[in-house]
């Protein structure tokens, strides 16, 4: 019997801005292909297909942490610091993550778990309860409301 691993998109996770709510939704599909991709049968599709998709996670968390940034700065974030820190280990450990799948010494289950991991607590710990992203829902024009 398997385990679906894969993350469902709740209203909860939204953040209220667009932006945000359509890059987290990206970020929770690309750990969903990669439950998918362990999942597969073939060991060499699993594989070219859990390589493509973390390389894409890589560059994509790099977007949306400087969309992110952007707004922390914007906002004028207390935690700012703390907050970019996070992010910056989160992209290191990624990039750690793909130098030991190249050289054969990750499981990419383990991944995709760390993976959804951090995507579940970014939304819910970081960007819903310690940023203002969460709490300065933007209106329909995109600017913060007051």
């Amino acid at each position: 019997m398997s385990i679906n691993h894969e993350i469902e998109w709740k209203k909860t996770y939204s953040t209220g801005s667009k932006l945000i709510d359509s890059q987290h939704q990206e970020l929770v599909e690309m750990t969903n292909a990669l439950f998918r991709a362990c999942a597969s049968s073939g060991h060499d599709e699993e594989m070219l297909s859990f390589i493509r998709t973390i390389r894409k996670a890589e560059n994509y968390a790099k977007i949306h942490l400087v969309s992110e940034e952007e707004f922390m700065q914007k906002t004028k974030n207390p935690k700012y610091a703390t907050l970019k820190a996070e992010c910056d280990d989160f992209v290191t450990e990624v990039q750690k993550q793909i130098k030991k799948f190249d050289a054969g010494d990750c499981v990419p289950l383990d991944f995709a778990l760390f993976l959804k991991k951090w995507v579940l607590n970014h939304i819910a710990a970081t960007d819903k309860k310690d940023s203002p992203i969460g709490k300065n829902i933007k209106d329909k024009k995109g600017a913060p409301k007051n």
